[in-house]
């Protein structure tokens, strides 16, 4: 480090001040020849002129330096909230385990699915149907409930002067044999129409037919209060066991 040439100078000077050869003595009040040897500014000024002018001096010279000091006026960086981390973290553990509860659903599926493949393809037998229906709307169509020969105990009744009773015969007939029999999908609380339909949709056309004249009958003798003639009645009675009585075809 370079001292400046004020302060070179200055200790030029205190170095051609006399010093006494004696103890030094006790300080007191200044003598006027003390005095007298002081140093004045002019002095000072002409030493700093030589040696501002001596070429073996380096002289002044000024050093740029650099300093940090954005990072004094940057506000200090101000940590999350507890509670907002602690939501984040269970957010986090909330959907891992979603998905193992989703994953183990996934599997569990997959698996039910497989096994039932594999039973279907293996040949297995299939869940019994539904219970045939023992009785449509007020009529009782349970095998046993009904005569051995349909056809037969009808004409009975023909000859006895019940036609609407023989007619009632044939219709709760053809239901039995219709759903115990042939296994037609009739309902309890199913009207004519909609028997006739599921007949349709099951049998072949002739015991169809068969089916769509007897329920042609019943409604006029029923609803429409039509007294029906004996023969038409005659000829569902012949024909009951050789169309709903033989086995299907």
């Amino acid at each position: 480090m370079r001292l400046p040439a004020e302060a070179l100078a200055l200790g030029a000077l205190l170095a051609c001040a006399p010093v006494g050869a004696g103890p030094a003595a006790a300080p007191g009040p200044p003598t006027p020849a003390a005095a007298g040897a002081s140093i004045d500014a002019g002095e000072v000024g002409a030493a700093v002129a030589k040696l501002r002018a001596d070429p073996s001096l380096p002289g002044e010279k000024k050093i740029r330096s650099l300093r940090w000091t954005a990072a004094a006026s940057r506000p200090p960086q101000q940590e999350p909230a507890s509670w907002l981390i602690g939501l984040f973290d269970y957010l986090g553990e909330t959907a891992s385990l979603l998905l193992w509860v989703v994953g183990a659903i996934a599997v569990a599926l997959a698996v039910i699915w497989a096994y039932r493949t594999v039973k279907t393809r293996g040949g297995e037998p299939a869940a019994s149907a539904a219970p045939a229906v023992v009785q449509v709307g007020l009529m009782d169509i349970r095998p046993e409930s009904l005569p051995e020969d349909i056809g037969a105990a009808a004409l009975v009744l023909i000859d006895a002067g019940k036609v609407r009773e023989a007619l009632s015969l044939l219709y709760r007939g053809a239901l039995s044999r219709a759903v115990h029999r042939f296994g037609v999908p009739i309902g309890e609380s199913y009207t004519e129409g909609e028997a006739l339909r599921a007949v349709g949709a099951r049998l072949d056309a002739r015991r169809t037919a068969y089916f769509a004249d007897l329920v042609g009958l019943w409604r006029r003798a029923v609803y429409a209060g039509e007294a029906v003639p004996r023969e038409p009645i005659g000829h569902l009675c012949r024909g009951f066991a050789q169309a709903l009585d033989a086995a299907a075809p």
